[in-house]
This record gives structure tokens, C-alpha cells and sequence, in this order.
């Protein structure tokens, strides 16, 4: 369920405050020359794949009556940091800009990969993106388990078991549980369930839909009920489920367009530094393609939108950003 939510405000806020303090150091390393170093990839990090898409898009969002800052996020897959940075709240009737560009994870011929730093859940069909969405992940103390799966189950209508550690914290909040929650409003897993073939771990719904794109769970990857709904009916047992962990994400796009975003580091596993993407960017063959300085700010920012880098592109901020096609849903053609 995931009574604990952890938005990673804090966690962002001492990214921010923590690159921030290095981000002019950063420019004048570039600046002497150091950026051309063949860096090799820092120790205990992920390395940082090169993707080929992006998904979403900026555009302008009329806010209605029942929005709040962390449901816009929630919907979007926009930190709340990002979008309201002064820590207000949108007024109805106000039109904000709305920025959930990311860089898609990977790049499978065909399956699901989801990013834990980035909250989001990709699908891949005949190796091009098909679908992206924002997820609620494990909370850093009680992680969702990364590596290699396979869909077991798909469920309609499930019932939840609850584990005996869950009912435990429950119990100690102060919170109603029970061994068994039966389908319904109160069940929260949602309407629909994908398991995988690992110890009770799945992809579910939820009956608090504004309960997205957190850290949050007790390791299940939770979905809003409109896209679980769209990627139930689109996958299929046996289909792969690659769970990573990639804090700093790289994507080149067809057509030149470079991008690079930067997420907090919530299970701290360690996130790659300047010379990690530059080591990363060498190996793909474009480190003469990039503007340094803008990808040295992207990176100490930590604002997790994927932001363009390129020599060929304007530099890119909330004033003046450039979109990246958004990617489609896919086509249709037991923790918590």
C-alpha cells in the first residue's frame, strides 16, 4: 500500500543543494579542458545507458478546480519540485507548463523496463518506445527489487493477501488491516494485477489514483488506474520486465537531438558524476556533438526531465524549451 510516501522532496532538495554547490566548480573543470578527459565510470554507480527516445512533451496545462501539486505531478510524471519550485499551489484557472519529457531507459526489442530513480514505466514494441508512464516505486527502506523478470499473471479483480511484515507496520501506525482484502474500493491494488515471477512482486492499479509517482510502496510498481488499464490489455505471460536503476540517463535521437536527465538517487546506489557522462557519451561517439556546459548544468540540477544538450539546440529551461514527440500508449492491435 505504502503508508509512508516519499515524494524525495527532501532527497531533492539535498541533490540540489549538494550539486549545487559543485555546478560552477563543474564549468570551470570544463572550461581548463578537463571535460575532454576519457574518464572511466565512477565505482559503486550504474553506468549510464544510451537510450535513442524520449517520451512526453512541454506543453501549456489549464489547472481545474480539483487539481493540487501533487496530483498535476501524480498525472504528468513531473516532480512537484519542478513544477512548483517555490512550493506553491496552482490556483484554478492558471495556465503552468507542464515539462514530463524522459528519457527512455534502455531500449528492448520488445517488454517493459521500468526506472526506479525516474518513476516511470516504459514499453518497448519492435524496439521503439510504445508507452511511458508515471509509477510509485519501493520506499528506500523497503526497496523494489531490481533485475530481469518475466510476467506471471494477469489478474482481474485482485485479492490482496497481505503479507505479515505489512500487517505488522499497520498495525504499529495505528491502521485497520485484515489478512485478506477482497476486491473493491478499499482494495489497493486496484482493479488489475500483473505479477511477476518474483516472491509476490507486481505491476498494480490503485484506489488512490494521486498516490503516483512516489517512493512508496512496499516494493510493487504501482500505476494509475487509466494506465494500468492501457497495459494490462497490451502485455502478455512470459513478456520481460527489466526493473533498473539509472539515476543519469542519456538518449541520442534520430535526428540529433541529444538529451540528458538527471534523478535523485533514492536507494543510494551512487550517481554517475560529470565524468561518467562524458565517459558514456565518448563511447557512443558524440562527445564532440554536446554543449558541455549545458550538460554540466542538467546534471547538478537533478530536476528529473530529460533536457537537451546538443550544440544544436537552444539552451533549454522553463522559459524556453524545445519538445520531443511524445510517445504513444500501446496499442491494443502480490506486495504492494
Amino acid at each position: 500500500m505504502g503508508f509512508k510516501y516519499f515524494k524525495l522532496t527532501v532527497h531533492e532538495m539535498s541533490s540540489l543543494i549538494a550539486y549545487g554547490a559543485a555546478f560552477t566548480l563543474a564549468l570551470l573543470v570544463i572550461d581548463a579542458g578537463v571535460g575532454r578527459a576519457r574518464a572511466q565510470v565512477p565505482p559503486d554507480t550504474h553506468p549510464i545507458i544510451v537510450g535513442h527516445e524520449v517520451s512526453g512533451e512541454r506543453f501549456a496545462y489549464q489547472v481545474n478546480k480539483r487539481d493540487t501539486s501533487d496530483s498535476i505531478a501524480s498525472r504528468f510524471g513531473e516532480p512537484t519540485l519542478t513544477l512548483f519550485p517555490d512550493g506553491s499551489e496552482p490556483k484554478p484557472g492558471d495556465t503552468i507548463i507542464i515539462d514530463n519529457r524522459h528519457v527512455a531507459a534502455g531500449a528492448p526489442t520488445q517488454g517493459i523496463v521500468i526506472n526506479v530513480p525516474q518513476r516511470m514505466l516504459f514499453v518497448f514494441r519492435d524496439g521503439h518506445l510504445a508507452g511511458a508512464w508515471p509509477v510509485t516505486v519501493g520506499r528506500p527502506d523497503w526497496r523494489t527489487p531490481l533485475g530481469s523478470y518475466r510476467i506471471a499473471a494477469l489478474e482481474l479483480n485482485p485479492t490482496w493477501h497481505v503479507p505479515p511484515a505489512i500487517r505488522a507496520e499497520m498495525e504499529d501506525e495505528g491502521i485497520p488491516t485484515s489478512a485478506v482484502v477482497k476486491p473493491g474500493p478499499s482494495n489497493p491494488l486496484g482493479q488489475r494485477w500483473i505479477g511477476l515471477d518474483h516472491g509476490g512482486i507486481g505491476i498494480h492499479g490503485t484506489n488512490h489514483p494521486n498516490s503516483i509517482f512516489y517512493f512508496g510502496s512496499h516494493g510493487c510498481v504501482r500505476l494509475s488506474p487509466e494506465a494500468v488499464g492501457k497495459l494490462f490489455h497490451s502485455v502478455k505471460r512470459g513478456e520481460s520486465v527489466d526493473i533498473v536503476y539509472h539515476p543519469v540517463s542519456l538518449a541520442v535521437l534520430a535526428d540529433g537531438r541529444i538529451f540528458v536527465e538527471s534523478d535523485a538517487d533514492p536507494y543510494e546506489e551512487g550517481r554517475p558524476d560529470l565524468h561518467a557522462l562524458q565517459a558514456a557519451a565518448h563511447a557512443a561517439g558524440i562527445e564532440g556533438s554536446i554543449n558541455w556546459s549545458r550538460a554540466s548544468r542538467a546534471l547538478v540540477m537533478v530536476d528529473g526531465i530529460a533536457r537537451r544538450i546538443d550544440l544544436g539546440g537552444e539552451a533549454d529551461s522553463t522559459s524556453g524549451a524545445e519538445t520531443a514527440a511524445p510517445a504513444p500508449s500501446p496499442a491494443i492491435s502480490k506486495s504492494e
